[in-house]
C-alpha cells in the first residue's frame, strides 16, 4: 500500500508552480467531518457531545421545546435528550413543517419555527460553554487563538501555509497547487487557522469565496463582491455555520457572540441533525451546486476525521460526484485521514466509490492516526 504522507507531497511537488515556467491548475480539496477540529483541539466537541443536554441544561431555556414535548406526550420532567431523541426531535418538526395534514392540531407555521429556531439557540449556547471559540480582532481584521498553539497545531498550520504558498501561481493566470476546503462543521476552527497563514497586513478571508456573497462581514462592507478565478480559495460549508445569518437584505457573516434571546429570534443557519436531512433552506440550495462543481474540478480529495455515515445519506451522494463513474476517477487520489484502521477506511469509501481500487478507477489511501502526524510526515517530505 503506498505511503500516504510521501505521496500526498510527491502529489504537491508535481503541481507547484514555483520553480517552473509553467504548472496546470490542480485543486486539492480538503473534506473536514467533526473529527478535524477535535484533531486540533481536544475542547472540541464530537457530534454526540454536541446534540445530547441534561434536563438541567435545556430546561431553563427551552420553553417553547418543553411545550413541543408535552404536546406530544413525552415525559418531560427530568427528560435528558440523547442524540438520538435529538434526531427525532427533529425529524418530527421537519415532517411537519413540509405535510401540514400531519401537524397536531395546535401546532402551525409559527410556532413549529420558534421551536426550531430555539433549538438552534440550544446548540449555538451548547457549543460556547464546551469549546473555544474564536473571535475576529476587529482592528486587524483576523482570527486570534485563544492559548498558545502547541507543536501539533504549528505544524497543521504549517502545512496549509506551504499550500497556500504554492497557490500563489503565476501573476497573472491560475496555475499549481490551489487548496480548497469543504466541511461538515458549524465552527470557524478552519477559518481561524487559514487566516493565521495569511501575512501580517492580509486576510485570507479576502480570497475566499463561501457559495454565497454576504453583504457584511463582522460588521463591515466585503471589500470583494465577485472575485476573480485567478487567485481564490473555497471554504463551502455544507451543514451551514454558527456565523452565517440570514436577513432580509441577504445574508450576513458575523463571528460575534450573540445572546439567547438575539439567537431565538434569528438563528444561524446550521443543518440540525434528523432521521431525513432537510435541505431545502435557500443556503444549502445555494451552497450544494457549489460544492459539487468543485469536487468535479478536483484532482485530491483529503477526507479528515469524517467517518462516512450512512445517515449522512446527501452528503455522500454530494462525495460520490468526486469521482461518479470509473472514468472520472482515473488520475485522481483520495486520501483519508482518520483514526480508524486501514481496512475500515477502505470499506466506507468502497461503499461510496465502488470503483476504487480496481484497474484505472479511483485510488484510495488510507492513512490510521491523527492529522497533526500526517501533516508532519508531509512536511518531511516536501522540498
Amino acid at each position: 500500500m503506498m505511503n500516504s504522507p510521501k505521496t500526498f507531497a510527491s502529489l504537491v511537488e508535481q503541481h507547484s508552480f514555483k520553480g517552473k515556467k509553467t504548472a496546470p491548475l490542480c485543486n486539492f480539496s480538503f473534506f473536514l467531518g467533526a473529527g478535524f477540529p477535535k484533531s486540533w483541539d481536544e475542547r472540541f466537541p464530537l457530534e454526540n457531545q454536541l446534540f445530547e443536554f441534561k434536563y438541567e441544561e435545556w430546561m431553563p431555556r427551552g420553553r417553547a421545546l418543553e411545550q413541543f414535548l408535552t404536546l406530544n406526550n413525552y415525559q418531560v420532567h427530568g427528560l435528558d435528550i440523547t442524540c438520538e431523541l435529538f434526531k427525532d426531535i427533529v425529524y418530527q418538526i421537519g415532517m411537519m413543517k413540509k405535510y401540514a395534514a400531519v401537524r397536531s392540531r395546535y401546532l402551525d407555521e409559527q410556532n413549529i419555527a420558534i421551536v426550531e429556531n430555539e433549538l438552534k439557540a440550544l446548540i449555538v449556547e451548547k457549543f460556547k460553554n464546551m469549546a473555544p471559540t474564536y473571535p475576529v480582532n476587529p482592528d486587524l481584521d483576523k482570527f486570534c487563538f485563544d492559548t498558545r498553539l502547541t507543536d501539533d497545531q504549528q505544524t497543521i498550520l504549517q502545512l496549509f501555509l506551504r499550500l497556500l504558498r504554492d497557490a500563489d501561481g503565476s501573476e497573472s493566470l491560475p496555475e499549481g497547487v490551489r487548496p480548497h476546503f469543504i466541511t461538515t462543521n458549524y465552527d470557524a476552527t478552519i477559518e481561524a487557522i487559514l487566516d493565521n497563514c495569511a501575512g501580517p497586513d492580509d486576510s485570507f478571508l479576502r480570497y475566499t469565496y463561501r457559495g454565497i456573497t454576504p453583504r457584511q462581514s463582522s460588521g463591515k462592507s466585503r471589500a470583494t463582491t465577485i472575485h476573480d478565478h485567478g487567485f481564490v480559495n473555497n471554504l463551502l460549508k455544507i451543514n451551514g455555520g454558527f456565523e452565517i445569518y440570514e436577513t432580509p437584505a441577504g445574508y450576513e457573516f458575523d463571528y460575534s457572540e450573540r445572546d439567547f434571546a438575539s439567537l431565538k429570534l434569528n438563528p444561524p443557519q446550521i443543518m440540525l441533525p434528523s432521521h431525513e436531512q432537510d435541505y431545502q433552506q435557500n443556503y444549502f440550495q445555494a451552497i450544494f451546486p457549489k460544492v459539487i462543481r468543485l469536487l468535479h474540478e478536483s484532482t485530491v480529495l483529503v477526507i479528515v476525521g469524517y467517518s462516512l455515515p450512512e445517515e449522512d445519506a446527501l452528503v455522500r451522494l454530494i462525495l460520490k460526484q468526486f469521482a461518479e463513474d470509473r472514468s472520472d476517477g482515473y488520475n485522481k487520489v483520495v486520501f483519508y485521514i482518520d483514526l480508524a484502521i486501514d481496512d475500515t477506511q477502505i470499506s466506507r469509501v468502497n461503499k461510496i466509490f465502488h470503483h476504487s481500487g480496481e484497474r484505472r478507477g479511483l485510488t484510495v489511501i488510507p492513512y490510521t492516526g491523527k492529522f497533526s502526524a500526517w501533516a508532519g510526515a508531509v512536511l518531511d517530505n516536501l522540498n
